[in-house]
């Protein structure tokens, strides 16, 4: 670019400076400084030029010597040479004349490799082309105005009438601005020029007409060459919706149905998207691809936790298997209940996860969020042709821009690579148990911050605090602590065997009673000691009977508090106990007492098993839509389950 710049000084200054010669007086050492400034680069573009590397059979050649030999023995050295040649010493015996500087011209080839190099691997080529064009054009009007002031000045200035009669008179930039503005009408073929008198002035204006119409057609035919690649990319694009424009006529799809498909082509043509990505870079070898493919998704595809720290090897090949999909507003992505065999990452745009209403928006997916990583790894499934069921549906906002990455290719790349292999399942399989546990962690934190009530916990009630007096047990109240604790399975049990004692304790204090009665009938002091015994023996019945192990976890499912418990004991354990001395109605009564219990150990544990499964169900389909949108597969997923309540149960 360097040597450009120093060969376009000498093209525009070098034939304006030997028309215009009024200038070298004035300006001589600036124009001095600006020339051995220019030599100056040409000089260190041959120095450059000895240490430029070349292509030897394919190979580039590095080495010193070889450089140097290879430089000396082609045309590039000596036209280099040539545009060297130092004839500015000639200005000693004819004068400053800067015609002398003409070979510097011959650098030309280097400008033309620096264009032709531009052009290529510019973003913008029909902007390059067309400044480029305009370029070529004003030096063309350059020179030859500059040629045309040489001519009408060796003539004598008004003399004629081919030349202006003000141009005498003029200064500098108004005599190149006529010469100029002659020039742009001769060869734009516009005409009213001055008419030439003598024979030199008529071949010089042929020459310029004819240059002229050659010049015309050139720019003409870069022009169309301009305007018909800007306009190719268009007019593919539009043979395209075209054809698909016939196609939905003569199908007759419904209005709405086209109207959709022509916004998804306004949106590929405003955002310069390509609808085939993989035609785009077809011409490229595939080590190319490749690379192209790494650069521009392989930091995509690192967001996605489950690859974080694995072989970049590995990442490189999936990356290659990554599929750009672009999705239009209100398409779903997946629905519930399809057999998910993909995962989706989000490159741009915004989805939502929705019910099965369609309407309640259960979270947001935006740039950079995956969905579906553990259904492609087959953790849960019978197979690996077999997928996981989508649990939740994914709907785009707008229009969303998606990279897909399929079962079938995950698998083919990991049988490949072992080692990440085992990594990944081991990886799945703890993000399954992870899914599987946290409904029933949520669902024991849940009722410990909402209903503290229901909380398990463990309690314990004294031996002292159980011992009822006489008086108490003729008023009815609970038999425990008067908090409002359900009843348990182990209070139940610990109840029936409280009342077993009470049967064996009754028994033998109803016998010892009917002995005492018939030994008071022989003695009136035995009566009164066995009246007195008696009465013991029945108050402290009671504490054989609540004297229990302590309660233990208490169930938080059943709904009996211990009100049932007051009213159990004192309608049914206190009747026996309050001095009734018929043994069988006392042993009908406990007999009644403990199917009553059996029944109520039955409601308990239904209402035990109904309320777990509810909890369950309700705790394992949040849990699945908050952390998972793709679940457990149709067949293992549901043998999990099952196992996972009846371990609950």
């Amino acid at each position: 670019m360097v040597v450009s710049l120093a060969f376009l000084y000498n093209f525009w200054v070098i034939i304006y400076r030997f028309a215009f010669q009024e200038i070298n007086g004035e300006t001589l050492v600036v124009w001095f400084c600006l020339d051995y400034f220019s030599d100056f680069l040409y000089l260190v573009d041959i120095v450059f030029h000895f240490r430029t590397g070349y292509l030897e059979d394919g190979v580039l050649q590095t080495d010193a010597t070889k450089l140097r030999s290879h430089y000396m023995n082609t045309t590039t050295f000596y036209i280099d040479c040539l545009c060297l040649l130092p004839l500015d010493f000639l200005y000693l015996s004819i004068g400053f004349n800067s015609i002398l500087r003409s070979f510097r011209l011959v650098k030309i080839y280097r400008f033309w490799a620096f264009m032709d190099r531009t052009e290529r691997h510019t973003n913008y080529p029909n902007l390059f082309r067309s400044t480029s064009l305009i370029h070529y054009l004003l030096v063309i009007f350059h020179w030859n105005g500059c040629l045309y002031h040489i001519i009408y000045k060796n003539h004598g200035f008004g003399s004629k009438n081919w030349v202006y009669n003000d141009s005498e008179n003029a200064d500098v930039v108004k005599q190149y601005l006529q010469s100029y503005y002659w020039c742009t009408l001769a060869l734009t073929t516009i005409g009213d020029l001055p008419r030439p008198r003598s024979k030199s002035e008529y071949l010089f204006v042929i020459g310029q007409l004819l240059f002229g119409l050659l010049l015309f057609a050139t720019v003409l035919g870069h022009v169309a060459n301009i305007v018909t690649s800007v306009s190719a990319a268009r007019k593919e694009f539009q043979a395209k919706l075209d054809g698909v424009k016939t196609y939905m006529r003569m199908r007759r799809v419904p209005n709405h149905l086209q109207i959709k498909v022509i916004k998804w082509f306004d949106y590929l043509w405003l955002t310069q998207k390509c609808s085939d990505e993989e035609k785009a870079v077809s011409c490229l070898p595939d080590k190319l691809k490749a690379e192209i493919a790494i650069n521009v998704h392989l930091d995509t595809l690192r967001r996605v936790e489950i690859f974080q720290n694995t072989e970049a090897g590995f990442l490189c090949e999936l990356v290659l298997r990554l599929r750009p999909v672009l999705f239009s507003p209100g398409d779903y992505i997946c629905r519930k209940g399809e057999v998910g065999k993909e995962m989706y990452i989000v490159n741009r745009g915004r989805l939502q996860v929705v019910a099965d209403n369609g309407k309640t928006v259960l979270a947001t997916l935006k740039a950079g969020s995956y969905f579906g990583e553990i259904s492609i790894l087959n953790m849960g499934t019978a197979g690996k042709e077999c997928g996981n069921r989508r649990t939740a549906s994914v709907r785009s906002v707008g229009y969303s821009d998606l990279f897909v990455l399929s079962k079938k290719d995950m698998w083919d790349v990991l049988k490949e690579y072992p080692a990440a292999r085992v990594r990944l399942e081991a990886i799945a399989v703890k993000r399954l148990e992870k899914y599987k546990r946290a409904p029933l962690e949520k669902a024991a934190m849940g009722r410990s911050q909402s209903t503290p009530g229901l909380v398990e916990s463990e309690g314990r009630i004294t031996l002292e605090d159980m011992w009822l007096t006489p008086n108490e047990l003729r008023t009815p109240r609970s038999l425990f602590s008067p908090s409002p604790s359900p009843i348990t399975a182990s209070s139940l049990h610990g109840l029936r065997a409280g009342v077993d004692t009470a049967v064996d304790t009754n028994t033998i204090g109803t016998a010892a009673a009917a002995d005492r009665t018939r030994t008071a009938a022989d003695s009136p002091v035995s009566a009164t000691s066995s009246a007195r015994s008696s009465e013991d023996q029945t108050a402290r019945v009671p504490h054989s009977t609540t004297t229990q192990p302590s309660i233990g976890r208490q169930s938080t499912h059943s709904g009996m508090t211990c009100n049932s418990m007051t009213q159990l004991v004192s309608e049914g354990a206190m009747t026996p106990l309050l001095g009734v001395s018929s043994h069988a109605a006392l042993l009908a009564e406990i007999k009644r007492l403990r199917e009553r219990l059996i029944c109520l150990e039955t409601e308990n544990a239904a209402m035990s098993d109904k309320l777990n499964q509810q909890q369950w169900a309700v705790e394992h389909r949040l849990a699945e839509i908050e952390m998972q949108i793709c679940g457990a597969s149709s067949t293992s997923s549901i043998e999990d389950t099952e196992r996972n309540r009846e371990s609950i149960i």
